[in-house]
């Protein structure tokens, strides 16, 4: 496979501090944008992480596991320390989190100021989670808004976390805001909960889709995901794997999934039905690589050969 163009991503890249039912703790790299673009990059596209990274053991961390995994680093280095989450994964391998964002190195960039120095050849920007809390949030909308009249195809992870949010209706309003700028929603039905948007999913996340957005990706838990768009509506059941825990399932689910629809020059319109099922079936693939193991490890391309979904 070859990478067709730079996909860019920004948002958080934090530590897990790991707390399992087992009594036993870890440090492991992580944050929804993080995990999406070391994802990318195992799965063989030309992806650049544009947020700053702490010079801090744990910022030298991250930077290291991007490298390995084949991701530029565009936003440079930053005193700010790292963000941290406090991470409690229970018995059924769900887990529960809470941070520590004040002052951190990835709130370091103001988000129009990558309009400065944006790539001639990236046509493909990314962000989500605890970057779409207000005040941010409204930043990184102007920002989307701004690269849609640059032709840049946008992308969203709504991931909300209302536990971190002092003003949770402001939060939820915000994030509405931001994915009317989104061309890809990436949705679950917890987020839709959390958006004030309770009541059938699927119905529900069809109310996102605003004059920008081509598909919006619905995802379930243990039941699979919807791949919604103005003229199909395809469902893929989830993976059967014996799960460890489910951290960084959906950042490997959507990366595969977008990593797909790139190899078939399919990221910058809509997707016929059939290259949906293909995305859809590389999502599930690099999902139950994921499920099957501690924390988000993201397969390598060549590890998904042989494994079913």
């Amino acid at each position: 496979m070859s990478a067709r163009q730079n996909l860019l991503v920004a948002g958080e890249a934090l530590i897990d501090l790991m707390h399992s039912a087992d009594g036993s703790t870890s440090a492991e790299p992580g944050g929804s944008p993080f995990n999406l673009a070391l994802a990318l990059g195992r799965l063989g596209c030309n992806t650049i992480y544009r947020s700053p990274l702490s010079s801090d053991a744990y910022g030298r961390r991250l930077a290291e596991q991007l490298r390995a995994s084949g991701v530029a680093l565009g936003g440079g280095e930053v005193e700010q320390p790292t963000s941290l989450a406090i991470v409690k994964v229970d018995a059924a391998g769900q887990a529960r989190y809470e941070f520590r964002r004040e002052g951190v190195a990835d709130r370091t960039l103001a988000p129009l100021q990558l309009l400065n120095d944006w790539p001639a050849d990236a046509r493909f920007f990314h962000v989500g989670s605890l970057a779409l809390m207000p005040p941010d949030g409204e930043l990184w909308r102007d920002l989307l808004h701004a690269l849609r009249e640059r032709l840049v195809t946008t992308s969203v992870d709504v991931n909300m976390r209302p536990m971190a949010a002092a003003n949770p209706s402001a939060y939820a309003r915000t994030v509405r805001q931001v994915c009317q700028q989104a061309h890809l929603i990436k949705v679950s039905e917890e987020d839709l909960l959390a958006l004030g948007l309770p009541g059938d999913p699927l119905a529900c996340a069809r109310s996102l889709m605003g004059d920008a957005t081509r598909l919006v990706l619905l995802t379930l838990a243990a039941q699979g995901a919807w791949c919604l768009t103005r003229e199909h509506e395809i469902f893929r059941a989830a993976p059967t794997v014996q799960v460890l825990d489910t951290v960084g399932a959906g950042d490997c689910f959507y990366a595969g999934f977008l990593a797909s629809l790139d190899e078939q020059q399919a990221l910058h319109r809509t997707p016929s039905a059939a290259e949906l099922g293909q995305a859809m079936q590389l999502g599930a693939q690099s999902a139950a690589f994921n499920l099957q193991r501690k924390g988000c490890q993201p397969p390598w391309r060549k590890e998904l050969a042989g494994v079913s979904a």
